[in-house]
């Protein structure tokens, strides 16, 4: 693997990538040539200077709160719309230190992509830099030093929200020019989605990542550099960076549409565990459980998506009050609604409860949408979807031949999959309400309240009876395991053109019905302490 992900990052394509997408932009050198006059404040200097000491202390709190807070406060006061200083300036405030400096390129292209509008030589420059910090970091130059889990989940997640974004940018070709349209077909290699897997693959074997979950979260060799079974799990950065790229694969796979495989990658991960790694920083933890439903959604687990999105947004509910001056509280607040658009749809297609705070979070944000998608309107449907669903990319270079946009085709793919599978169920709501209301019927009425004929009824029961017959997990299971089970309210046989109904589930409701009865016993206590005051009043 180490083989592979060196190949990929060759010195000679690594030149030739960096001058050629300089040449590409001229608008690029002149801003370089501004940021060699561009007066570094004192303050930004200074804690530049600072970073990069506790950085090489390992003061692991100190770096955190550098990192989350102070880095977000100058960037707010000095470099709004702004780039950070470039590398090259602000290495002489960190006495040339190429360790720092790899993380702070990350950090000063991140920037570039969060605030302004980064150009092509800027992309190339920042995979670049990612090949450099993934390679000193799989080369054991890490070994030495310490990072806050926070920041090792951002380097993950901002490495394949860059590689999305290039996705996106290389499939727009309208507005391109011939020598970017020629860049791009001779330089396929950068931002590419094998290179970019073995990365992340590559990362989870040199952590040791998963003997240590399978282990109990221990590590299965020694903690000593120089033994020969040295475990670089015992390592806190190489742990937390196999982890979190675990996270990243399931992340990856849904953006390509692969979801039975995203789930396959989070086979080692024990979801029970209170103290599991991906609790430990926010946006992983809401990250893992926003594409793990997703996929469940896409695969027609709606059962599965269902009970998995009512715990994690209760959990969220609890904590995003903690979260509202951090930097991530914006990404949080996002996710949220999406994740309730998922619920909402998995809802529609699954009758199952869910816990009244999320049923009344969800009842304020999409109530009438809701009541609209169980009227069968394919249009909130597709607008729902469209709203929830990650930005899909397609892996595969476009045909810079014709340069056309395609950078929505695999939206657009996933959308149309999605929309075929509603248009099936559009009946299914239908057919069950009518079930429910006989033991027994001849299956010529039935078509006659449904307005159809006999024959199509038929296949109405048919898609009844398949997409009522589900793969569903349990609490206690890996998320790509589970089993296939009737999950249907109705069951009926047909004898002889009779549809004979054998049994009907209810739903108990006992949340509804615990909140009624005390809502009844309060009025009632109310009504007994009028009568003593009345009582008193009058002896």
């Amino acid at each position: 693997m180490n083989g592979l992900v060196e190949d990929s990052r060759s010195s000679s394509w690594k030149k030739n990538s960096r001058t050629d997408s300089n040449m590409l932009n001229s608008s690029d050198l002149s801003d370089r040539d501004a940021d060699v006059h561009f007066v570094v404040p004192e303050s930004v200097q200074q804690f530049l200077s600072y970073f990069r000491q506790k950085f090489r202390e390992g003061n692991v709190s100190e770096v955190h709160t550098l990192y989350e807070t102070s880095f977000n406060r100058y960037s707010e006061r000095y470099f709004k719309t702004t780039s950070w200083p470039n590398p090259e300036i602000a290495a002489k405030y960190v006495d040339n230190d190429e360790v720092f400096l790899l993380f702070y390129k990350e950090l000063y292209y991140r920037h570039i992509y969060s605030r302004l509008q980064p150009t092509l030589a800027q992309r190339v420059e920042a995979w670049d830099n990612y090949c450099d910090l993934f390679n000193f970091i799989l080369n054991d130059g890490i070994v030495d030093f310490d990072l806050p889990p926070s920041w090792l989940w951002d380097i993950t997640d901002e490495f394949i929200y860059q590689f999305e974004t290039w996705c996106h940018y290389r499939n727009r070709l309208k507005n391109k020019t011939e020598e970017e349209l020629a860049y791009l077909k001779d330089n396929e290699h950068i931002w590419n989605v094998n290179f970019l897997l073995q990365y992340l693959h590559a990362m989870v074997n040199k952590s040791n990542i998963c003997p240590w979950l399978l282990n109990g979260n221990e590590p299965v060799g020694s903690s000593d550099p120089d033994d020969d079974d040295f475990d670089y799990s015992t390592i806190p950065v190489y742990r937390f960076l196999g982890y979190f790229s675990i996270i990243g694969l399931l992340r990856v796979h849904c953006l390509l549409g692969d979801y039975k495989l995203a789930l396959m990658v989070l086979q080692p991960l024990d979801f029970d565990d209170n103290t599991a790694l991906f609790t430990r920083v926010t946006a992983c933890y809401i990250s893992l459980y926003y594409y793990m439903t997703f996929a469940f959604l896409m695969l027609r687990r709606y059962e599965d998506a269902v009970r998995v999105l009512g715990s994690t947004l209760l959990h969220i509910g609890r904590i995003k009050q903690h979260h509202t001056r951090s930097y991530q509280y914006e990404q949080i607040h996002k996710r949220t609604d999406q994740m309730l658009a998922l619920l909402a749809i998995s809802l529609v297609f699954s009758s199952q409860n869910v816990d009244e705070s999320v049923n009344s979070m969800l009842r304020e944000k999409f109530g009438d949408k809701m009541t609209r998608m169980r009227q069968g309107e394919e249009s909130v449907f597709e607008e729902l979807f469209i709203y929830a669903c990650p930005k899909f990319v397609s892996p595969c270079s476009p045909d810079y031949d014709r340069p056309m946009d395609r950078h929505m085709e695999a939206s657009y793919l996933q959308t149309k999959t999605f929309m075929r599978e509603v248009r099936q169920r559009l009946a299914v709501p239908e057919v069950k309400s009518f079930l429910s209301l006989y033991t027994s019927i001849e299956l010529c009425k039935l078509a006659q309240f449904m307005e159809t004929t006999e024959e199509i009824f038929r296949s109405f029961l048919l898609c009844f009876k398949h997409k009522t017959f589900v793969f569903c997990g349990s609490p206690g299971q890996a998320p790509a395991e589970g089993s296939f089970v009737c999950c249907a309210p109705v069951s009926f046989f047909v004898d002889n053109d009779v549809v004979r109904v054998m049994d009907t589930k209810t739903e108990s409701k006992f949340g509804e019905y615990f909140l009624q009865h005390i809502g009844k016993l309060q009025e009632f206590i109310q009504i007994l302490e009028q009568k003593k005051k009345s009582s008193t009043s009058t002896e």
